[in-house]
Formats: C-alpha cells, sequence, structure tokens
C-alpha cells in the first residue's frame, strides 16, 4: 500500500467494508413497486374488512330494532291475554259450581253419542 496515492488509502479509511458503490447499486425502482403492489392489497384487503364489518352492524343493529319491537308486541299481546283471563276468571266465579259439573257432563255424554277421531265411542 505504499505506492498507492493518498486518495486511495482514504477511502480505505473511511469505508471499511467493500461493498457496492451508490453508482453500482440496484435499481430500487422494482422493489419500490413491488412495495406498492403489496401496499395496495393490504389497503384492498382492510376496506373490504371494513364494509364486512359496517354490514355486521348494520345487521345487528336491524336486528335489535326487530327485538325491541317484538318485544313489545310480545308484552302487549301478554298485557291483553294477561285482562282476558282476568275476565273469564271472574265470569267462572259467578256460575255455580254444580252448573260446571252438569255443563262437563253434558259434554262427556255428546262426545260418547257421537264418536269422533278420539275413539270414545261403544263397540
Amino acid at each position: 500500500m505504499p505506492n498507492q496515492p493518498a486518495t486511495a488509502n482514504a477511502h480505505q479509511l473511511t469505508n471499511p467494508f467493500p461493498g457496492p458503490q451508490a453508482w453500482e447499486a440496484p435499481d430500487p425502482l422494482p422493489v419500490m413497486r413491488r412495495e406498492l403492489k403489496l401496499l395496495l392489497i393490504e389497503v384492498n384487503a382492510l376496506r373490504v374488512e371494513v364494509e364486512q364489518r359496517r354490514a355486521m352492524e348494520e345487521e345487528a343493529r336491524n336486528t335489535e330494532e326487530f327485538l325491541s319491537a317484538s318485544v313489545s308486541e310480545i308484552m302487549e299481546s301478554r298485557d291483553r291475554w294477561r285482562r282476558e283471563a282476568e275476565r273469564l276468571h271472574t265470569l267462572i266465579a259467578q256460575v255455580p259450581p254444580w252448573s260446571l259439573f252438569w255443563w262437563r257432563c253434558v259434554d262427556a255424554f255428546k262426545a260418547w253419542r257421537k264418536p269422533d277421531d278420539r275413539g270414545w265411542h261403544c263397540a
């Protein structure tokens, strides 16, 4: 090395590892294109995921509205049937017990006289 100029020695001191120089570096354009394609794929995947989540939220919102409407209808129906049961209970309370027994006997006799699918007829 004593025969080399001082500038060559200075270059070896500043860059101890031999490697590609700036003018020898590979073209970064294909690498950048590949990275951009990967980013586009990732963005599209995220966009699809966002759309799916929005659709699931909308479906959940619609289901919640439907269920809340159904619950209110069920509650109204329950109240209506409870009122009807109370009305029938008061009507039954006004009928004498022997009358209820009498009508059950009449119904049983009618069933016995007119056989149907229940098999309550005489052979």
